[in-house]
C-alpha cells in the first residue's frame, strides 16, 4: 500500500516502522503543528480480529496518563483506508535493539530500565489492566534515559480470561497460554523474561520451534541466568527467578512488592566496586574464561601476597 498523503487532520511526512499488523508514520498535525506517529492497518490485515485489536488498544489505553507510557493522543476507527492510532512521537528506540549479546546495554541502564517499566505496569495494574505483552520490542528508550512502555493491543481487564492467546512466546506467562483468568502477576512474568533478555542476550528458554517453545512455557524452568552471566549478584538473579516462576502464586504477589525486591537488588549492584559490564558482548565461553582469570586476581590480591603488601616496600 502506497505511503498516504494524508489521514484526517494529519499529513504524513514519512513511513518509521513496519509492526505486525500495522504501518507506522511520522506526521504533523494540522492543529497543533507537532510531531506525532500514526500507525494505521495494513490493507490485508483490515480483517475483525485486527480491526478488534486496534480498537481495543484504544479503548484501553486511551485515557492513561503516565510518564512512561505511550500517550495516546487520537483513533479513526472508521478511515476507510485502514482505521487508525494516534499517538505521541518518541525520537528514541526499541529495545529489542539491545537484546543480542553483541549489542547489549550497561547493567545500570538495564536496571533503569526496568525500573520505570515497573513503575508503569504498576500504574496499569491500578487501572485494572493486565499489558499482556511485555517484551522489548514494546519498551522505547529515549536519548535522556526516560522510557516508555507501548502497545496495548492485547491488554485485557485484570481477571478476565481471552479467547484468543496473545502475546509473544518468549516472554509468556504460562497462565497465558492455558487460557485463565489473569493478573498483574502474568506482566511481573514478562517483565522478569525482558530483564533477563536484556541481561544475557538469550531467551529463558531455548527451542527450536514453538510447538517445543509452549511446552519449555509451560513445564521446563527458566535456564539458570548464572549460565550466561555468573558474576550477576545473588539478590539480582534472585528477583528474576521468582519473577519467572511457573506457579502464579510463587512469584511477587503484586507490583509493589516486586518494585522493593528489586530496588534492594539494583541498589547492591549501584553500590558494587565490581564491574559488571566487563563480560558484557562476550560469549559465555569468554565470559567464563574473564571471570576466572578476575576472580584469581581478586583472591591473589586478598591473599597477602599483592604487590602493596610485598616485604621490604
Amino acid at each position: 500500500m502506497p505511503t498516504p498523503l494524508r489521514l484526517g487532520s494529519y499529513s504524513i511526512v514519512k513511513p518509521i516502522g513496519v509492526g505486525a499488523s500495522s504501518n507506522v508514520y511520522l506526521a504533523i498535525s494540522d492543529k497543533t503543528f507537532a510531531s506525532v506517529a500514526i500507525k494505521q492497518l495494513r490493507a490485508e490485515r483490515l480483517s475483525a480480529p485486527y480491526r478488534g485489536l486496534l480498537a481495543n488498544e484504544v479503548a484501553t489505553a486511551g485515557s492513561f496518563q503516565h510518564k512512561n507510557i505511550v500517550r495516546q493522543i487520537d483513533a479513526d476507527l472508521r478511515e476507510v483506508s485502514g482505521p487508525y492510532l494516534v499517538l505521541e512521537y518518541l525520537n528514541g528506540e526499541s529495545l529489542d535493539h539491545h537484546q543480542n549479546t553483541d549489542s547489549l546495554l550497561p547493567i545500570n541502564t538495564v536496571l533503569a530500565v526496568i525500573e520505570q517499566v515497573a513503575e508503569a505496569l504498576q500504574y496499569v495494574a491500578q487501572q485494572g489492566v493486565v499489558h499482556r505483552d511485555v517484551k522489548p520490542e514494546n519498551i522505547i528508550m529515549l536519548p535522556n534515559g526516560l522510557v516508555k512502555l507501548m502497545d496495548f493491543g492485547c491488554a485485557i481487564q485484570t481477571g478476565a480470561a481471552s479467547k484468543m492467546v496473545a502475546g509473544s512466546l518468549a516472554y509468556m506467562s504460562p497462565e497465558q497460554l492455558d487460557g485463565v483468568p489473569l493478573d498483574e502477576r502474568a506482566d511481573i512474568y514478562s517483565l522478569g523474561a525482558t530483564l533477563y533478555r536484556l541481561l544475557t542476550g538469550k531467551n529463558t528458554f531455548t527451542a527450536d520451534n514453538p510447538f517445543d517453545a509452549r511446552i519449555a512455557v509451560l513445564n521446563f524452568p527458566a535456564t539458570p541466568i548464572q549460565t550466561y552471566r555468573q558474576e550477576l549478584p545473588a539478590n539480582l538473579t534472585t528477583v528474576v527467578h521468582r519473577a519467572l516462576q511457573k506457579e502464579v502464586s510463587l512469584r511477587y504477589a503484586n507490583w509493589a512488592e516486586f518494585i522493593a525486591a528489586f530496588g534492594n537488588a539494583a541498589h547492591e549492584v549501584r553500590m558494587s566496586v565490581q564491574d559488571f559490564d566487563v563480560y558484557r558482548g562476550f560469549t559465555t565461553h569468554t565470559q567464563s574464561a574473564i571471570y576466572d582469570q578476575l576472580s584469581a586476581s581478586r583472591q591473589f590480591s586478598r591473599s597477602g601476597f599483592s604487590r602493596s603488601a610485598m616485604p621490604g616496600e
